[in-house]
């Protein structure tokens, strides 16, 4: 295993690419000159390289010292990140979180995920944004948002996912429409009318796609943000709802709705909780992604 870097070195070999002069370097950092000049030799011969031009009084990074530094400022702020991460479990952080969210995990998900978060982080101020996936997934890329508790998006190379639960779409029904008694078959899929949340998500490409392949045309869409809303229109039987029966399985359970699989087709989601890649989660964003993963398992569990 290759041996580690001196912190200490690192140190000194930041300050002086950043002020340009032994003499200043050392009045930043306390030490005099012949201690940084020592660092900075020391470092050299450890990494076998030279890093610095010397002209003069002052001091110029060689390609070799340019190379290093976007290593050294990295390795720098993780260690603040990590001292100031220690640091808060021992005081109450204050701070803001911003998380986007759809309808559905913003009714099922996030009341008992943020109950629990504000135990531990009383002081810390929360907003949701609630919108279809895309919209939380263009907000994370724009870093309008912290977290997003979403679908997972189809391409991102800036996002890091993690999975939380995954789900399968269902027809959710009335008690007294046809399919509750029998299962439908492809061709009995045209001229329904369906009940989806919104025609911007990811969900709606999944459920174009499934009539697409199947060659049926639906009769028409009801497009409704609330997921009670949708409930309430499949139980009175005007329509059929398309989504996870994890958001009606009290309605399930009572009878006043019934779950039936779509024929042809299994359509799997997968639901994570994303953020930029290029941004370390401090403490209070970390547990918010703990909490997440375990209301989530108890949604896959019931």
């Amino acid at each position: 295993m290759e041996p580690l870097l001196d912190s200490r070195q690192l140190r000194a070999f930041s300050v002086l690419a950043r002020e340009g002069s032994f003499t200043r370097a050392g009045e930043n950092l306390h030490l005099t000159q012949s201690a940084i000049s020592h660092a900075i030799r020391a470092l050299e011969t450890d990494l076998g390289c030279q890093l610095f031009h010397r002209q003069g009084r002052r001091v110029f990074l060689t390609h070799h010292g340019r190379e290093l530094l976007t290593h050294a400022e990295a390795i720098q702020s993780r260690m603040s990140q990590a001292r100031a991460s220690l640091g808060a479990l021992d005081q109450t952080p204050r701070g803001q979180l911003r998380i986007g969210a759809t309808t559905a995990t913003a009714q099922f998900v996030l009341p008992t995920v943020l109950r629990e978060f504000k135990e531990s982080f009383p002081l810390f101020s929360i907003a949701v944004a609630p919108g279809p996936s895309p919209e939380t997934i263009a907000q994370l890329e724009a870093d309008q948002l912290d977290l997003g508790l979403c679908l997972k998006p189809h391409d991102s190379r800036v996002l890091r996912c993690h999975p939380i639960f995954s789900d399968e779409l269902q027809f959710l029904v009335s008690p007294l429409h046809p399919w509750a008694g029998s299962k439908p078959k492809p061709r009995d899929l045209s001229g329904q009318t369906y009940i989806v949340a919104s025609r911007r998500s990811y969900t709606f490409e999944m459920i174009g796609d499934y009539f697409r392949r199947l060659g049926q045309r639906p009769g028409n869409f009801i497009e409704l943000g609330s997921t009670e809303a949708i409930k309430e229109l499949a139980k009175l039987g005007l329509g059929v709802a398309i989504t996870g029966d994890w958001t009606a399985r009290t309605e399930i359970a009572a009878g006043q709705l019934v779950s039936v699989p779509l024929p042809k087709a299994r359509l799997r989601r997968e639901w994570v909780v994303a953020h930029l890649k290029t941004r370390p989660l401090n403490l209070a964003e970390r547990t918010f992604l703990g909490l997440c993963g375990e209301v989530g398992a108890q949604l896959s569990k019931s």
